[in-house]
């Protein structure tokens, strides 16, 4: 982003008037994010592809100079019988320029003689091109692994989490006689701790590919896999020994399953989103707006709701992973992260009673990290055949951490 358009975005946001004219330049801020990363990724491939043709281009010159090597050292002639006898500080030059040779990684070539003595670039045959970039998958890993409460606590063996249920109201009291007791309801739940690993093997050749680093994509996709597995089950955790506690499984003293708790919808219609967003809180307020997490499906469905005129009833703004859910004509308007854990209300093959939608605080969810994410590599693992080895293991935590702070949707039998 150029400084012009960095001010001039500035002075719209200082001078917007309502909500919807933020949200506005939101999206323009994050188109313009989008144009910056995808300049930034050319310019980085730009001097990527420059410095590996610069390479190529010294290559050229290395194999120029060897010719001009290969002359100098065989400018010593063979000599037959007879003749001069060899000069001895000659020999010891091409002893030294052989010895540099080798140090520079070039194959060097001596005759049975032991006398003369060729310097090439040791390339036996023609380099096949490779493609200099890797295309990688789509993305794989939920951005609702970094929007959680993640808690480092290297280390760690345990963590509970206190949290309010309730308080109750004062009354009136005679004079003289005792107060009114209002003690706050607070409980606790464990966040529990489990391992997450990831283990993947290539060949040696891999790394001797040229220009495609193949083992900093293995590297990335360890760390992936541990944090696509991470993202899955802040949703679907069951919560038993060695796992993490999920918003579906959560402990009932957190997320109770009483009457009325969570709700139930037989499909996505114009009512869902009003129906979710006033499910959630006390009944004091309407809270300020919370976060639905939902799988691609759902946010399919919900594009394709129409009124009885034929009209679109929602407007959906995509941004990858997340983006916003409103009514078109005005109304609320909710943020959302898709999560492919999340079983879809819109899909026939989600069973009555599963678990769907989520919507709340992502703030409400305890994820403690109780070690540091590493990644080893191994070479001695079946080192005769050439095989390297990367591992990746990290120790976590997870549990809803705040009283009703999520609503879940379940499905509901459709009417008869």
């Amino acid at each position: 982003m150029n400084e012009e358009k960095k001010k001039e975005l500035l002075a719209k946001i200082e001078n917007a008037k309502d909500m919807e004219e933020l949200r506005s330049l939101q999206e323009e801020l994050n188109s313009l994010k989008e144009e910056e990363k995808k300049a930034n990724e050319e310019k980085e491939k730009l001097e990527e592809e420059r410095a590996l043709l610069r390479k190529d281009a010294e290559g050229i010159e290395v194999k120029d100079n060897n010719i001009e090597d290969r002359n100098l050292i065989n400018a010593r002639k063979i000599e037959k019988p007879g003749e001069e006898k060899r000069n001895m500080e000659e020999d010891k030059k091409i002893a030294e320029e052989r010895g540099q040779a080798l140090k520079d990684g070039k194959l060097i070539k001596v005759n049975y003689e032991d006398r003369a003595v060729t310097v090439s670039s040791g390339s036996v045959l023609v380099e096949k091109k490779y493609k200099r970039t890797i295309d990688e998958s789509f993305q794989g890993v939920s951005a609702l692994v970094d929007r959680v409460n993640s808690i480092q606590l290297d280390g760690g063996d345990s963590y509970s989490v206190a949290f309010e249920k309730t308080y109750d109201e004062g009354d009136y009291t005679a004079e003289g006689a005792d107060y009114s007791e209002a003690d706050p309801d607070v409980d606790y739940v464990e966040t529990g701790r489990a391992k997450i690993t990831a283990y993947t093997e290539i060949t040696k050749e891999l790394t001797k590919l040229p220009n495609a680093n193949y083992q900093a994509l293995v590297i990335k996709r360890v760390r992936d896999a541990i944090r696509k597995k991470m993202g899955g089950q802040i949703i679907a955790g069951a919560g038993t020994s060695n796992t993490i506690k999920g918003i579906y499984n959560a402990d009932v003293k957190v997320l109770p399953t009483t009457s009325g708790a969570d709700i139930e919808l037989e499909a996505i219609d114009a009512d869902t989103l009003n129906t979710i967003v006033f499910a959630y809180g006390g009944d004091e307020a309407i809270e300020d707006e919370q976060v639905l997490i939902l799988s691609k499906k759902d946010v399919e469905a919900f594009s394709k709701v129409k009124d009885a005129t034929g009209r679109f009833v929602y407007k959906i703004t995509r941004n990858g992973q997340t983006g916003r859910i409103a009514y078109a004509q005005g109304g609320v308007d909710i943020p959302f992260v898709i999560n492919s854990a999340c079983k879809s209300l819109s899909d026939t093959a989600t069973s009555t009673g599963d678990f769907t939608m989520v919507y709340g605080s992502l703030s409400s969810y305890e994820l403690p990290v109780f070690s540091p994410l590493e990644i080893e590599e191994s070479r001695d693992y079946q080192f005769k055949k050439g095989i390297i080895a990367y591992r990746g293991d990290v120790i976590v935590g997870g549990t809803v951490s705040k009283y009703k702070g999520f609503v879940r949707i379940k499905k509901k039998k459709a009417a008869a």
